[in-house]
């Protein structure tokens, strides 16, 4: 009725959200359909579909509506809870003015469909997909300029290949069986990559048991070592704890031949201390950026006792850390390992400035504090190369 009131009049954006409970889903979808086919006769510019089904059934997305020509951007939600819906495509699509794509909870079997429907779009700009299922994804395209992929529930090994020679932003939340294949983005400046991990036992002195890493393992840090050398150019990173652990197994971590991040200038680390080898990969990190000049840290729990004296061999070179100018640590809870990279820290970094410590408000009570104040004497008690270094820090207490 809407759209007879309207005529044949243009529409700017159209917005639909229907969540299916009880009606045939056969009736639901013709209507559905017919409406995204009326608003693409009507060169609708923006299109926002959130469709919900109770019964997880295909969904056929009619031919009009992935060659509408006038579509600039598109938001697409079609799930069943947590399961992803099958989408069935069109074997043409053109989408010549699309430069914004969102999509979420959809399955898309067909490699060579999924790699049509991205290429079908000349000047996409932005591309985000939450919670799909699509295998091996493929996409090649010289206007993207923004990548999100977030996709966590996954336990399946699955490769994601991105050609993009003006990305400029990548962000990615994943397990860590997804293999990043970057190829030719080097005007990316800005990664932000959360890796989450298996569940790890943990040995009796609290390190999680990765002292001989499987081969699958290795497999995984090979792939994170593999994505760093293509990010070469990035001006900014943040990298979550799961990412440290899995760069930690990398057999080589010390190759003679290592990436190098010459550009690189903002760090952002979640810090879990669950193993030595995460203190390496953090240091690791430190000395393949020769132009580093602010570090921000978030720690979590530790569970390692005591890291041992040797952690750093290899890892210490002339000149480096030469840029850092700030640090800022937060969530500290005064373990060993904060001390031995604030320690690593202040012997190299030359021009530092400052140092920021935000202690853990769970260590709020006085008993605590006593023992964060012990803590903060240590680290201001390091020998330092920066004659003009601050230490500050903030207790957090908690009100009772």
């Amino acid at each position: 009725m809407v759209f007879i009131l309207r005529n044949e009049s243009d529409i700017q954006r159209f917005a639909l959200d229907w969540f299916s409970y009880d009606e045939d889903e056969d009736i639901v979808m013709k209507n559905v359909n017919r409406w995204i086919v009326q608003a693409a006769k009507r060169n609708v510019e923006e299109m926002n579909l959130q469709i919900r089904q109770h019964h997880p059934a295909a969904f056929e997305i009619p031919h009009q509506f992935l060659n509408c020509k006038s579509l600039t951007k598109l938001e697409m939600q079609v799930n069943f809870g947590e399961r992803c819906t099958d989408v069935i495509l069109p074997k043409s699509m053109d989408l010549p003015r699309l430069k914004v794509l969102w999509i979420h909870g959809v399955s898309i079997p067909n490699e060579e469909l999924s790699k049509r429907l991205f290429s079908s779009c000349p000047v996409l700009e932005k591309l985000e997909l939450y919670h799909c299922d699509i295998p091996n994804l493929t996409i090649s395209s010289l206007s993207l300029k923004n990548f999100v992929y977030k996709r966590f529930l996954s336990s399946t090994a699955n490769v994601i290949k991105l050609t993009a020679p003006n990305l400029k932003d990548f962000w990615c939340k994943s397990s860590e069986t997804q293999h990043y294949s970057l190829e030719n983005c080097s005007l990316l400046s800005s990664v932000i990559f959360d890796l989450g991990l298996k569940e790890r036992v943990l040995g009796d002195n609290g390190e999680a048991n990765c002292n001989f890493p499987s081969e699958e393992e290795k497999v995984y840090a090979k792939h994170m070592m593999e994505f760093l050398r293509a990010v070469y150019m990035v001006k900014g990173m943040e990298l979550s704890s799961g990412f440290l652990e899995v760069l930690s197994q990398a057999p080589e971590l010390l190759d003679c031949q290592p990436p190098c991040l010459c550009n690189l200038q903002y760090l952002s680390l979640d810090t879990r201390w669950s193993t030595t080898g995460c203190l390496r990969a953090i240091t690791y990190l430190l000395k393949i950026s020769p132009h580093i000049s602010f570090v921000y840290l978030r720690s979590k729990k530790s569970n390692l006792v005591d890291i041992g004296d040797d952690w750093e061999a290899g890892l210490s070179s002339p000149g480096m850390l030469s840029h850092l100018k700030y640090v800022n640590f937060d969530e500290v809870e005064g373990c060993d390992a904060e001390l031995k990279l604030l320690s690593f820290l202040l012997k190299h970094a030359t021009v530092l400035r400052r140092i920021y410590l935000s202690f853990r408000a769970s260590i709020g009570s006085l008993d605590g504090v006593r023992q964060m104040k012990l803590f903060r004497d240590k680290v201001r008690a390091l020998p330092t190369a920066s004659s003009s270094v601050k230490i500050k820090c903030r207790f957090n207490l908690r009100s009772r």
